[in-house]
């Protein structure tokens, strides 16, 4: 049925319902019948009822009309999504209030305004691609852009478009739906975050097995290089021409040594277990393992005190806080070379005086270079996580963030400068503490000779060569093997032969600590000494829990493992 024929049927609803009034009224009286303007005026007064109905009608009708205009409006201008109609040039012809709200702007300012105005200039490819596809495919579009707020602020939005088109002689429009996705793209840049630091996590795990592998063959061929330099040593008078040749080369095996193990401490995991420490000696540490690392051209100058500054930290933290700075100094200067600064100093602060920092004695810890130094642009940005100035794979963005987290971490506050003509300086302040760190000192004995009978095992055999000629010239009745079931079998037959079982850890066949568990289980008062180049199986606290006697890391002096048996002996 046509509109035409429903509205027709309407009226002559309302025709009938007003006769029917007519006659309840008795307007239909046989008298006005009669006599024609009697019926004159019974037609009129059939008008009159039916104007009136029909008033009715509309005034219902228009009731009607206004609520379902105000419930249009609150769906349209309230709904938690921009809504807006353009034209075929991407012209806003109409738009909502929730639109107005996610851009910051009046809904009156947006009409008759192009969108492309409020599209990031990054992403207006993206929105031009998005309405050439709407005029060539007529299809529902949708697209992942930013718009820019009145504030400057970037809006994540998704913007979903479909054709609509009137009459043929109206021209076509676009209806836009555009989503706030702010919150979603937040979610994926934090999961995106922690699969990069997961990655980088088994990265480094993957290194600290390397290095540990790296680091126990190195420290088995150094305890070599010791231990035949400590016998030829022995052998040669001090006044022939190869002893002070000789004494250097055992310096620098040392200092080899000392390097591997810093290596080995830095790289590990902490147990973020703070005690009082001195930041100078970490510190100078440190510089052992950056000078190896950096170039030449690059000279570093340091300022420390006389005395000790002590704060609560480990050395793993202020360690990774120290290398970050000063590898983003050095590739700073790393084309044209020039000077690293390190000072450690003391600052009382007053209430107020640093930010949030409350009054008190600070460690003062300063690490500058003479570089090009931080452009002002972004020297408010350089915390930020993966945030970096570097070309894609040469930086994560994550060294100067973790900085951050970690002076926060230790109470203090770190801030950055730029200093003309001299590069950048970075200023940290820890809290200081009365706390001195504790020293065990050990009584030295006599003399470190004995008779007692050693069982050495250790796969490698210059190693066990070595530990015979060393040990017996300390006296000790010493017999070594290269295979732990071997010496476990000899250990069987007679259990209280040896005084003395010293074992490596790392071996073919059984590890030095399930060694030690077989041979507790046999004579549970036997000593033990477990010496390892590098285990991430094994530590002296687990060496400890094992019943193991004395843990010693490779390269260790001969002296010092006939020291540690006299001790053990002794206190037999």
């Amino acid at each position: 049925m046509s509109r035409k024929d429903t509205i027709q049927e309407k009226f002559n609803e309302l025709r009938r319902q007003a006769e029917e009034v007519m006659i309840r009224k008795d307007f239909a009286s046989p008298s006005a019948v009669v006599e024609d303007p009697l019926e004159l005026i019974h037609e009129l007064q059939t008008f009159q009822v039916e104007l009136e109905l029909q008033n009715e009608e509309l005034h219902r009708s228009q009731q009607e009309l206004m609520e379902f205009k105000m419930r249009y409006t609150e769906l349209y201008d309230f709904t938690p999504v921009g809504y807006v109609c353009l034209d075929t040039k991407g012209v806003i012809l109409n738009a909502n209030l929730t639109l107005g709200d996610m851009l910051s702007e009046e809904r009156s300012s947006l009409i008759n305004q192009p969108l492309s105005g409020y599209v990031l200039f990054e992403d207006e490819d993206i929105y031009y691609r998005h309405l050439r596809d709407l005029a060539e495919l007529k299809m529902r579009q949708i697209c992942e852009l930013r718009l820019r707020k009145m504030d400057g602020t970037p809006l994540n939005v998704q913007l979903e478009s479909i054709v609509f088109s009137y009459q043929s002689w109206r021209p076509e429009q676009y209806r836009t739906v555009i989503i706030d996705i702010s919150a979603r793209k937040q979610m994926e840049k934090e999961r995106e975050e922690l699969r990069i630091l997961l990655n980088q996590y088994h990265k480094m795990e993957s290194i600290r097995t390397i290095a540990g592998g790296i680091a126990h063959d190195f420290n088995n061929i150094l305890f070599i290089i010791m231990g035949n330099v400590d016998l030829a040593l022995e052998e040669t008078r001090d006044w022939h021409p190869a002893y002070p040749k000789l004494e250097t080369i055992r310096a620098a095996a040392l200092r080899a040594a000392n390097i591997v193990k810093l290596l080995l401490s830095f790289s590990q995991t902490s147990g973020e277990e703070k005690i009082p420490i001195d930041a100078v000696s970490v510190i100078k540490d440190v510089l052992i393992l950056l000078r190896a690392s950096i170039p030449t051209t690059i000279s570093i100058h340091t300022d420390f005190p006389d005395g000790k500054v002590m704060i609560l930290s480990d050395k793993i933290r202020i360690g990774q806080i120290l290398m970050n700075l000063c590898t983003n100094a050095t590739q700073a200067m790393e084309e044209t070379g020039g000077l690293l600064e390190i000072r450690v100093g003391t600052r009382v602060l007053a209430e107020g005086s640093a930010g949030a920092c409350p009054a008190g004695d600070y460690a003062e810890i300063t690490v500058g270079d003479n570089g090009p130094g931080i452009d002002p642009d972004i020297l408010g940005r350089i915390f930020d996580p993966y945030f970096t100035t570097q070309e894609v794979g040469n930086g994560s963005g994550l060294g100067l963030a973790v900085v951050y987290s970690l002076v926060k971490n230790h109470k203090g506050i770190i801030t950055v400068q730029n200093r003309p003509e001299r590069g950048a300086l970075f200023t940290m302040l820890f809290p200081m503490v009365e706390q001195k760190p504790v020293i065990k000192i050990e009584p030295m004995a006599e003399s470190f000779h004995g008779t007692e009978r050693i069982l050495f095992v250790d796969d490698e055999e210059n190693i066990t060569e070595i530990a015979l000629e060393s040990l017996k010239l300390f006296d000790y009745r010493v017999e070594v093997m290269s295979d732990p079931e071997d010496a476990l079998a000899v250990f069987k037959l007679n259990p209280g032969y040896f005084d003395v079982v010293i074992t490596d850890m790392t071996m073919p066949k059984m590890t030095g600590a399930k060694l030690a568990e077989k041979l507790i289980r046999i004579r549970p008062d036997i000593p033990i000494i477990l010496c390892t180049g590098h285990s991430s199986l094994i530590d002296e606290e687990r060496a400890r829990q094992l019943g193991i006697a004395a843990y010693m890391m490779k390269p260790v002096p001969m002296s010092k493992i006939a020291k540690t048996i006299r001790k053990l002996m002794d206190r037999e």
